[in-house]
């Protein structure tokens, strides 16, 4: 088999605030309270589509869903002008859509408030996008609008829309058997299977499926070894915005690679380089460089970091002063206002805490003061958990545990693991400790920006 290469771009969320005619002070609010550039991302789409229009080897472009911000059609009617620019480029792209594509609320923004805009349905996409990949498809499953793709010889691809309802997004029983059919089809045609979809099918960090279960695939527990067992071996997502690749062995001895991709219009602007070669299948991470925008002489990745770290602070200050800001604020990382409020007690005392603390004084209070190493006891327990945020999206963690700051931090967390118990979706109580460790340093195989993911079966 020759080698192919594709690009993987997710999580556009693109808002065509121009052509929608937003501005003002709702317009900065709604802007300041997410993770993503919204005002800036069309801006940023533009030049992440000119960086791989750039590379003239590399035909296939991949977007694995929640193409726009809210699903504004202005945003869906902007982003094919976008597409169109890429196919007049000689490429083939792929797209699959998802919840923000057609779910959520799409609204404009004034000086005096927001006002709802007009959506495309979801069968309404499909029709829109068909030029996308739906058009190259080999088989479709209508119900669920995913599609397969011969992309090269030896080569299917599965783009499987897990849109759902807003509530379960996933897969249902039809869409399962299309796929165990489609993998029977691969295996008579000799051919490998690479799986896209836009939920996670493995939790990207151990705190993910416990804070917000919704936001993973539908079904996961059971899906992810359905897939693997298939002779699925690779599936690609996005939606967590977090850097991650992470692999399952199932009970028969098949795995699964799970490689979860960053959004271009956050912190810190990813998107995959993806070859797929004779021994097994090279991810590497690409970062934005440059995009139109008055950055204030930042480069992007200092301007993103900033947005990202600066909506942080902000979390941290309405944990403790403000919690309806703070729901607010939670959209952006998948956080329910109803998990807001059944935790609003231990925020609001945790807010307390991390705003003021330093790791020594917190370390006094629970009388762990001794196991706080002199270079970092003054640090701010505040920007440190700030700290760990931006790692766990970027994908690099680096406070192994031979360092000052995990031999400080840990006996802190084993001491609060004493008296704060965290159960997950099932009520099985989780360990504090292996929370916190995960987001300290990478305990994975596999580093989550670039890494050579070799085949476990042969073709």
């Amino acid at each position: 088999m020759q080698d192919f290469t594709f690009y993987q771009i997710t999580d556009l969320h693109l808002y065509a605030g121009e052509q929608i005619g937003s501005y003002g002070k709702y317009y900065d609010l709604k802007a300041s309270v997410d993770q993503k550039c919204m005002k800036e991302s069309v801006e940023i789409v533009k030049a992440a589509f000119q960086e791989m229009i750039a590379d003239k080897d590399t035909k296939v472009i991949i977007i694995s869903g929640d193409l726009t911000f809210d699903g504004e059609t202005a945003s869906h009617d902007l982003l094919l002008d976008l597409l169109r620019v890429l196919k007049d480029a000689g490429k083939r792209v792929f797209v699959t859509t998802a919840t923000h594509d057609y779910i959520m609320m799409a609204q404009g923004y004034t000086e005096y408030g927001s006002f709802k805009l007009p959506q495309y349905t979801r069968d309404e996409l499909e029709t829109l996008y068909y030029d996308y990949g739906w058009n190259e498809a080999v088989s479709i499953h209508e119900p669920s609008h995913s599609y397969a793709v011969k992309m090269a010889p030896g080569l299917r691809f599965l783009l499987l829309n897990d849109d759902g309802d807003g509530h379960f997004c996933g897969y249902d029983a039809s869409q399962l058997d299309w796929i165990r059919a489609q993998a029977a089809a691969a295996q008579a045609d000799g051919e490998r299977v690479i799986a896209v979809t836009h939920h996670p099918v493995l939790p990207p960090a151990k705190f993910y499926p416990v804070y917000e279960h919704s936001a993973m695939l539908g079904g996961y527990e059971t899906t992810a070894p359905f897939l693997a067992d298939l002779g699925i071996e690779y599936v690609f997502t996005g939606h967590t915005h977090m850097q991650s690749i992470e692999y399952i062995d199932t009970a028969k001895g098949n795995r699964l690679y799970h490689i979860n991709t960053g959004s271009i219009t956050g912190h810190p602007a990813p998107y995959r380089k993806v070859t797929i070669t004779e021994d097994g299948v090279d991810v590497q991470t690409k970062h934005l460089q440059d995009f139109d925008w008055d950055r204030g002489g930042l480069s992007v990745d200092a301007y993103m970091k900033k947005h990202f770290t600066d909506m942080l602070y902000d979390i941290f200050w309405s944990m403790e002063n403000d919690i309806d800001r703070l729901k607010l604020l939670g959209h952006a990382f998948d956080l329910q206002p109803k998990t807001i409020d059944t935790f609003k007690p231990a925020l609001r005392l945790l807010g307390k805490v991390v705003n003021t603390l330093t790791f020594k004084g917190l370390a006094r209070l629970l009388f762990v003061s001794d196991k706080v190493e002199d270079c970092v006891s003054a640090r701010k327990v505040r920007d440190f958990m700030i700290e760990l945020v931006i790692q766990v999206y970027s994908g690099v963690k680096i406070y192994t545990p031979d360092t000052p700051e995990y031999r400080s931090f840990m006996p802190i967390i084993e001491r609060i693991g004493k008296y704060l118990h965290i159960k997950d979706h099932d009520g099985n109580e989780v360990a504090l400790t292996d929370l916190f460790s995960d987001l300290l340093y990478d305990q994975g195989d596999f580093d989550n920006t670039n890494a050579f993911l070799p085949y476990t079966t042969n073709k």
